[in-house]
């Protein structure tokens, strides 16, 4: 593990990667997919949203990990962790190309699904750089990057969607190209270290099964992370991808207009997520105090959505507390992640673990709605939607309270 600290360049360089990849890979999660979807199935635009996210995070929960604990042990002049990013992101950028093409809502699941799965190499080997190079007094800052970047890459990708949004395969495609061609800049100059020694070599499921183990009772607070962050963020998921059909059937928006309005809304809470993401990664750092923020984070979280639910004509104002919320949680949260880890050699996989805990949402998130949005007499009820997800966050938020070692 470095112990040396990061270059202002590298962490220049590491936030642009990240601004390729969630370019490329979020944008279509954000707004994308509902609309493709809503053109293909208006009548059944809720639970067809739902399936596709479900099954294409369920790839990603468990490839994730798997790519991690591979690029720990690949060994190559490339280095570990390059090849995944390389090859995760062309195959990645060649099936969004595809995925519009897609003329019925299977077709879209298979393709995000393809999508989900080899992008997923490319996000857990970049996720992997912060416990190979940034020292343990400086993973708030690698957080930083993590989030800077990925709200630079998301605003902008989501422009790029709304703009090409009467073309389907470019609404798709040109985010994802372009993402792509950042992610290379990064590729070029990075210099990646190779495994020195070969590891023990172990079977194909030994490897996989490895991918997901950690002993709860040595690593405690690792786990409760996990979970904690796992509620949260199954909040989270459930209020930015239902905020779509929340335009089109409680406003009556037009696809244009909520195309136009996802990334007014987008920009806006990109920019105080960002401030929030700096704040809370310097004095994070600075005091070596994380789980106040992440708590914080997931109560305002809660309240946004309960306002949203409510007053849905309110969406600026819950776009810049929803982005507040999501930078300090997600800045926080990654940092702690990285100094909960039962150890730093294998940063590849507990990331990777890590990250199924921000993953798994995606998937339970579809799963959790379609229940709440048929509580009442509504045939869709986007209050108690919203007051589900706002129960939730806090849900997360007492299980962090309880992690000892971030205090």
């Amino acid at each position: 593990m470095n112990e040396q600290p990061i270059s202002r360049q590298f962490f220049l360089m590491y936030a642009l990667a990240f601004v390729g990849v969630w370019m490329a890979f979020i944008a279509p999660t954000m707004s994308g997919l509902q609309i493709r979807i809503g053109q293909i199935d208006p009548a059944h635009k809720a639970s067809g949203l739902s399936l596709v996210l479900g099954v294409g995070a369920l790839l990603a929960l468990v490839s994730n990990p798997i790519w991690g604990q591979l690029s720990d042990r690949h060994m190559g002049r490339w280095g570990r962790r390059k090849p995944f990013m390389f090859f995760g992101g062309l195959a990645g950028t060649a099936a969004l190309f595809v995925l519009p093409l897609m003329q019925t809502v299977a077709g879209v699941v298979i393709a995000w699904s393809v999508v989900q799965l080899v992008f997923n190499a490319a996000i857990a080997a970049l996720h992997a750089i912060t416990s190979d190079v940034f020292p343990e007094s400086e993973r708030g800052k690698a957080s930083v990057a993590v989030g800077v970047g990925g709200g630079v890459g998301t605003v902008l990708g989501i422009g790029l969607s709304a703009a090409l949004v009467k073309t389907p395969i470019l609404m798709f495609g040109v985010p994802a190209l372009l993402g792509f061609i950042i992610l290379l800049i990064f590729l070029v100059w990075y210099q990646d270290t190779p495994l020195q020694e070969a590891p023990v070599r172990v079977g194909v499921l030994k490897t996989v099964l490895d991918s997901y183990s950690f002993n709860w009772r040595q690593a405690p607070d690792f786990g409760k992370l996990l979970t904690g962050n796992f509620f949260i963020l199954i909040g989270l998921n459930i209020i930015t991808t239902y905020q779509v059909y929340v335009m089109s059937d409680r406003l009556g928006w037009s696809d244009a207009k909520v195309a136009s309005m996802i990334t007014v809304i987008y920009l806006i809470s990109g920019a105080s997520s960002m401030v929030a993401n700096y704040i809370a990664g310097w004095l994070s750092d600075k005091y070596a105090r994380y789980r106040g923020w992440i708590v914080g984070s997931a109560l305002l979280l809660a309240g946004t959505a309960t306002m949203f639910g409510f007053r849905p004509d309110l969406l600026i104002l819950a776009a810049v507390l929803a982005g507040l919320a999501q930078g300090a949680e997600n800045n926080v949260a990654y940092a702690a992640l990285s100094l909960t880890m039962p150890d730093q050699e294998n940063g590849g996989k507990w990331l990777g673990i890590g990250n199924m805990s921000m993953v798994l949402p995606q998937s339970i998130a579809p799963a959790v709605a379609p229940i709440l949005l048929a509580i009442g007499n509504q045939s869709v009820n986007y209050v108690s939607l919203y007051l589900g997800a706002a129960i939730i966050a806090v849900i997360g938020a007492g299980v962090i309270m309880t992690i000892k070692k971030l205090q």
